[in-house]
């Protein structure tokens, strides 16, 4: 895999952009439907919504240096809808969130480890 890119904008700011060293591993999902949009009806039916596929991706790093650990932290900090770009010099590939907790760990005096779930929204 390439360089990967993200690029947000942070609240009340300009937009910022990122690219990530080949220092990762990833995989892809494509999510049917999340189990919150499903309820029950008061007769106890179960209601659910069709929705169009979703992409999620699980970014995984190991041994960044604690600048890119820190560069990552702030943009989980934001809060905001990421674009993510699977190559830094293509076409962006979705918008998503970060949607799991920040689990950056030290692995090695220095090196972090941890990982990234980006799903589409």
């Amino acid at each position: 895999m390439a360089n990967a890119k993200l690029e947000w904008t942070p609240r009340g700011g300009s937009l910022q952009s990122y690219v990530l060293p080949v220092n990762f591993t990833w995989d892809y999902q494509e999510l049917l439907q999340d189990e919150a949009d499903r309820e029950r009806a008061l007769d106890g039916t179960l209601r659910s919504y069709d929705r169009a596929l979703k992409q999620r991706w699980v970014l995984k790093f190991k041994h960044l240096p604690a600048a890119q650990k820190e560069q990552l932290a702030a943009i989980k900090q934001a809060g905001v809808e990421i674009a993510f770009f699977r190559d830094a010099s293509g076409p962006k590939t979705f918008t998503g969130v970060w949607s799991n907790d920040l689990n950056f760990q030290e692995a090695a005096p220095g090196l972090w480890s941890g990982s990234m779930v980006l799903e589409e929204v």
